[in-house]
């Protein structure tokens, strides 16, 4: 009994070291997620706008159940808007209010729009928020593109610099034309994730997953450390030696040489403020932003 319980020492130990990594991280998550509390009432409730049908029922009430929990997590709406139309008769249109256009922009101008005349914002109509358009339709483009925008609204068009929306939007046209699912729903955690300064593996760490991952622990501990017993030799070169130990009747210890490596690590620098891609609406409506095509 007493061997067993010696040998089951560090595996207890290692299972309840993470048991209590599990429980000491829930509780962070818990008392630093701020309250945030809804200051708008006269938006859609409606948060998904698969014109295009590119996405099944269920990946759309997935991702509403998603962007409820998101947006309750950083105080943004979070909105989604797919097309399948030609937008350059529409975006010119709004020429004489807010200039020029090119066909990159078309999406902008809608996506500008949708988020005004709906009057989303978490805090208030027009106020906190944002909304990602992606147009598939590929006729206003000489290239063959389909576009798509990134439109932000209040603290999140502060929050966003011009290079965060280049990373948002490359890593979501990377992937919709294989899996827009992944695509969109890699949309709504990327703001998250940049809202609130977590990496996103805060929901899936749980007392059950470390649970899991000590047992695992455990088990691949007891079969390295059953396997090395198994082949242990019982007898040694200093078995038969007087006292257990040789005698070493002189020691030495020699300088082979001082050459020291030296190597230059070069450590790469960032920046960029806030508002990114800062524009006027034809509403009147600032909006931060940016767009890219797939």
């Amino acid at each position: 009994m007493k061997d067993y319980l010696k040998h089951m020492r560090v595996p207890m130990i290692i299972l309840g070291v993470l048991c209590v990594i599990a429980i000491i991280v829930n509780i962070f998550n818990k008392k630093t997620d701020e309250s945030y509390v809804r200051g708008n009432s006269v938006c859609p409730t409606q948060r998904v706008f698969d014109y295009a049908d590119v996405l099944t029922d269920d990946e759309e009430q997935k991702l509403e159940e998603l962007i409820a929990r998101r947006e309750n997590q950083i105080g943004c709406d979070i909105v989604l808007v797919i097309l399948n139309e030609p937008l350059k008769e529409y975006a010119e249109s709004y020429a004489d209010q807010i200039g020029y256009v090119s066909e990159d922009q078309y999406v902008m101008v809608y996506a500008d729009n949708f988020y005004d005349e709906s009057e989303f914002g978490y805090n208030k109509p027009h106020g906190d928020g944002c909304v990602f358009v992606d147009n598939w339709n590929r006729t206003d483009s000489v290239y063959g593109y389909a576009y798509a925008w990134f439109s932000t609204s209040g603290r999140v068009e502060d929050s966003y610099s011009t290079s965060a929306i280049n990373e948002l939007i490359d890593d979501v046209t990377s992937q919709v034309n294989d899996d827009p699912y992944e695509a969109y729903k890699t949309y709504v955690e990327s703001v998250y994730r940049h809202m609130s300064g977590k990496s996103g593996l805060e929901d899936g760490i749980s007392f059950f997953s470390a649970f899991i991952a000590a047992v695992i622990t455990t088990v691949v501990y007891l079969c390295i450390h059953l396997k090395k017993n198994k082949g242990q030799k019982t007898t040694v070169s200093t078995t038969y030696v007087n006292g257990g130990r040789p005698i070493m009747n002189r020691q030495q210890d020699i300088l082979v040489n001082t050459h020291v490596t030296r190597r230059h690590i070069d450590r790469s620098s960032s920046g960029g403020g806030g508002g990114g891609g800062h524009h006027t609406s034809s509403g009147g409506y600032s909006h931060g932003g940016g767009g890219g095509h797939h």
